[in-house]
């Protein structure tokens, strides 16, 4: 990965509906040369995917919350991974390190839910514990992806 691959990439991290002749425009190539650029980005896997972002509180999901999750001693660990990523109030999940086993991020319509949810995870996941906190903003410009 060159400079220019660098520059395509952060440039489609900051606005991913940029068309590639834009693109070639803004690191100086040709619509063919930045056309071939783009597609080993992708099919080396350095750009996954092409997605949005979705403002939660425009959609009815004001409620954010960060969950620390420990499973029970001894509880079956298949299908943790499975039952999180079915569950459309889970927006990121990540198995860690430390006291706890998973730490997920949650998008709810109240905190009703939130609880409703956290109940839902102790009677059918085997969660022992949670540890939960309600985000009260998201800094500007997160999350992000990694510099390149």
């Amino acid at each position: 990965m060159d400079a220019i691959d660098r520059k395509m990439i952060s440039l489609l991290v900051a606005d991913g509906r940029l068309s590639v002749t834009e693109l070639a425009d803004e690191v100086h190539l040709s619509l063919s040369a930045a056309s071939q650029r783009l597609r080993r980005l992708r099919e080396s896997g350095a750009i996954e995917r092409f997605t949005i972002r979705i403002d939660s509180e425009a959609v009815g999901r004001p409620i954010d919350a960060v969950v620390d999750l420990q499973l029970t001693p001894g509880a079956p660990w298949s299908g943790i991974d499975d039952a999180l990523r079915e569950n459309p109030d889970v927006v990121d999940a990540v198995h860690v390190t430390g006291g706890f086993d998973y730490q997920i991020r949650v998008r709810t319509r109240t905190i009703g839910e939130l609880d409703q949810l956290l109940q839902g995870f102790k009677e059918r996941l085997g969660v022992r514990e949670t540890s939960t906190r309600v985000v009260l903003h998201t800094v500007d410009g997160f999350p992000r992806e990694p510099a390149v």
